[in-house]
């Protein structure tokens, strides 16, 4: 039997792209065309805002500021990678937590991001402040992320939003380590916190977001902050689980699931720590997480330098019961930036040749960095299409997969806008 995708795959399995017709003055359409012009291949996602804005040439307080730059930029930029949904996330973490009044930096060459050095809530007294505002839209940036969002939605016909998952998003209003602390020695203020943040506030906001687009099938809520080790497979049980669950209830009494995605990601740095049974643990919080859906993700640690054999071993228990469980497995940022573009391109025929055959698999880029080579992009993405041809090859050793050549981003424009000298 097959098993739904995960949240990841189908956030992006929901789109459905648009009619295909270039408008030289319209990057969005340059993707549709691109996306519709291939079929039969696995497919591959990327998270990369600050990476699209350096592509791009397009300074931060326009690309995290402008609606419209923001969408075409990265319509742009995903059209140029051939990648299958178009990269828009930008700032996820922040955005809730800033429209609440959380104090923030802004830079002129990076993403906004919350000033920990200041706590939105700083003491426990300050909890009355956890509250929706008194209207989403006027608040912080949300304007500006709704309305990104929905220029996008105009040619995926897309029904997914995003939002920061309950655990992340109390880090950001309290900060990482006045909450562990709170949950260690004031465990009812802490509590109390996540029961505001999602009986109350995110509720609030997906349902105002859902509004302002056309509806929502479903959210995926971004949980970096919960990942291993930063919480064990304990604490995720005891803290993340129930308010995703909570969070779950309330938003399927306004006609949509949400989820967090990414929870108990195993992102151990020292590779001589590397512990096949705590990954496992990993694992099996995650699925408690995806309310008991076989889902698991590789998304933020050096999953490229783990060894892959624990990973099957623990989907052996789904493959026997004959379930395709779901896979998120992401290229490292680390290694999107260092290459070379052969051993990107081995990677992700790694993560093919390791889960795709008996699994559901979908393939991400974790947050490229900015300065990331546009080839070692181009690699990763060209080896999804190649390796990942459906049906999938018995033997993934003998296919040919060569490195592509691609002009530079800026040609690639120009070729596109049939001479316009669009410039964003």
């Amino acid at each position: 039997m097959d098993e739904p995708k995960s949240v990841i795959g189908a956030f992006f399995s929901s789109t459905t792209v648009g009619e295909g017709k270039i408008l030289p003055d319209d990057p969005r359409t340059w993707w549709v065309a691109d996306r519709r012009s291939r079929t039969g291949a696995m497919e591959i996602q990327a998270q990369m805002h600050d990476h699209t804005m350096h592509v791009a040439g397009v300074p931060a307080r326009k690309f995290y500021y402008d609606p419209v730059v923001n969408a075409m930029v990265s319509a742009a930029v995903s059209a140029y990678y051939n990648l299958d949904a178009i990269a828009v996330a930008a700032d996820i973490y922040n955005y809730e937590a800033e429209a609440m009044g959380a104090k923030m930096i802004y830079s002129d060459a990076a993403m906004p991001t919350i000033d920990f050095r200041e706590p939105f809530i700083s003491k426990p007294a300050d909890l009355d402040r956890v509250k929706p505002p008194a209207e989403w839209l006027s608040a912080g940036r949300i304007r500006f992320v709704w309305e990104a969002n929905r220029l996008i939605r105009e040619v995926t016909g897309g029904k997914g939003v995003t939002f920061c998952a309950p655990f992340s998003l109390a880090v950001g209003v309290r900060s990482y380590p006045l909450l562990i602390r709170d949950m260690k020695r004031n465990p009812a203020f802490a509590h109390e916190l996540f029961a505001r943040l999602v009986d109350d506030v995110l509720p609030s906001y997906l349902t105002a977001q859902a509004d302002y687009l056309g509806g929502c099938d479903l959210a995926v809520g971004a949980d970096a902050w919960a990942a291993y080790p930063n919480l064990t497979p304990e604490l995720v049980e005891e803290w993340v689980v129930p308010y995703a669950g909570k969070l779950l209830q309330n938003c399927l009494k306004h006609g949509f699931a949400a989820l967090p995605a990414a929870s108990a990601d195993y992102c151990e740095e020292d590779l001589s720590k590397f512990d096949a049974k705590i990954l496992w643990k990993t694992f099996d919080a995650q699925v408690k997480v995806m309310m008991g859906q076989p889902a698991i993700f590789l998304l933020m640690g050096r999953t490229h330098e783990y060894p892959l054999e624990p990973v099957v071993e623990w989907l052996d228990q789904w493959k026997a019961k004959g379930v395709r469980a779901s896979v998120t497995a992401a290229v490292n940022a680390r290694l999107l930036r260092d290459g070379p573009p052969e051993r990107i391109a081995e990677c992700v025929k790694n993560f093919i040749q390791a889960f795709a055959y008996d699994h559901n698999l979908t393939l991400f880029l974790a947050n490229i960095p900015a300065d990331a080579p546009s080839e070692n992009v181009h690699a990763a993405v060209a080896a999804a299409h190649c390796y990942g041809r459906l049906p999938l090859a018995p033997d993934l050793d003998q296919v040919q997969f060569d490195l592509p050549k691609r002009e530079p981003f800026q040609e690639y424009v120009a070729k596109l806008s049939n001479g316009l000298g669009l410039r964003f």
